[in-house]
């Protein structure tokens, strides 16, 4: 993901855009659609039959009961309170850490899209899909049954660990901020044995961000 420091800074001079319709391009193509056919390719190599029945049962992907849905509510309130707290205390403790720094980490920018840029407002729909859908089934859907077997109740901490370092590139500070989800979507699965809830989580705290992010509001 380091590459993206400087492939993103010189598409979007490239292209004249700012650096947000250039990140959603780049990371569905590069990022998260290789992150969705990884998981088809493992599948494959372990011998899966590539059927929609298949794919459902192996990653867990089933329609969310009662239970899931509180399990996705607690999920969704104890991320925004955990996050929000932490970033509380980083604005009013004497760290030498700057909460502002987060937007020189973060491929978004919080100009609104303007032109020809607009146009990023149709493939949104498709970057969300493999932004959260791919990333998930491949972390909490491959992975983490895998590391069940091996490491019982401890699997959701590793996974949730791994999937830290897989963020590493955005800074210590961003890694920080989200620990709480980076944690709290492989204990839920780890509860539920049901990947959609953590895409369901996923989404719910990444879309209407950057939905708000891509008109300028924030």
């Amino acid at each position: 993901m380091d590459s993206f420091n400087w492939t993103i800074p010189y598409l979007k001079y490239s292209w004249g855009m700012n650096t947000y319709p250039v990140w959603v391009i780049v990371g569905t193509l590069f990022l998260f659609l290789p992150l969705f056919l990884l998981t088809l390719f493992m599948l494959k190599k372990d011998n899966y039959k590539l059927d929609w029945r298949t794919i459902v049962l192996r990653l867990r992907l089933k329609t969310p009961d009662k239970t899931d849905w509180q399990w996705i509510i607690f999920g969704l309130l104890s991320a925004a309170v955990l996050v929000g707290g932490i970033i509380f205390f980083f604005t009013i403790l004497p760290l030498s850490i700057d909460i502002s720094q987060l937007k020189e980490l973060s491929p978004i920018e919080t100009q609104p899209l303007t032109g020809k840029e607009r146009f990023i407002l149709l493939l949104l729909p498709i970057f969300f899909f493999f932004n959260y859908v791919g990333e998930e089934i491949l972390w909490r859907g491959y992975i983490l049954p895998r590391q069940e077997l091996a490491l019982g109740k401890y699997s959701w901490i590793v996974n949730g660990v791994l999937h830290g370092v897989f963020h590493l590139s955005f800074g210590l500070i961003f890694l920080i901020m989200f620990i709480p989800m980076l944690l709290l979507m492989p204990f839920v699965v780890y509860k539920t044995k049901n990947t959609i809830t953590a895409i369901i989580i996923h989404a719910l705290l990444g879309v209407p961000m950057q939905v708000l992010v891509s008109l300028g509001l924030i």
